[in-house]
């Protein structure tokens, strides 16, 4: 069975029903990584570490990544090494662009919300995460940091898939 990583609109309104089920909740949520399913905007998925194909090193910065695009293969599985250089947390987030959208609408209302999913990680000042991605066809994937404001101040940047 292929999987496909859920929508984070999906997600947010999980949540919500979650809090509105349970009440007022401290930092917690849902994880992404339990709505891995089929029926989304991406067609890649999380990597197995026995395919990975190369590692790209990441670092976080204020206000932006190393990087603005990463060219990849369609069927590539890479493994991103993600190192936060800056004084404040950020996260490394892959997305389609509608998406990173509705994260980021989920991150204004919890703007403290830690990720460990196999599409997002939160990585605090000076840490270090790893995340394996094995990408499709998909030609509108990003990545980004949706803690609030982030993106819009150039936490963002594109991946480019060759066939």
């Amino acid at each position: 069975m292929k999987y496909r990583i859920a929508l984070f609109a999906a997600t947010a309104l999980l949540v919500a029903s979650a809090d509105a089920a349970e009440g007022p909740r401290g930092h917690t949520h849902g994880p992404h990584g339990d709505t891995v399913r089929e029926g989304t905007d991406t067609d890649g998925g999380p990597g197995k570490a026995s395919d990975v194909k190369r590692v790209v090193q990441v670092e976080a910065r204020n206000p932006a990544f190393n990087v603005k695009q990463i060219q990849v293969r369609a069927g590539e599985t890479i493994k991103f090494v993600v190192t936060n250089k800056s004084t404040i947390a950020h996260e490394f987030a892959i997305a389609s662009s509608k998406e990173h959208e509705g994260h980021r609408a989920m991150m204004r209302d919890m703007p403290d919300m830690v990720h460990e999913e196999p599409n997002v990680v939160t990585i605090k000042p000076g840490e270090t995460k790893e995340l394996i991605w094995k990408f499709g066809n998909d030609t509108d994937l990003e990545f980004a940091c949706n803690i609030p404001g982030h993106a819009e101040q150039g936490m963002i940047g594109k991946f480019r898939v060759m066939r």
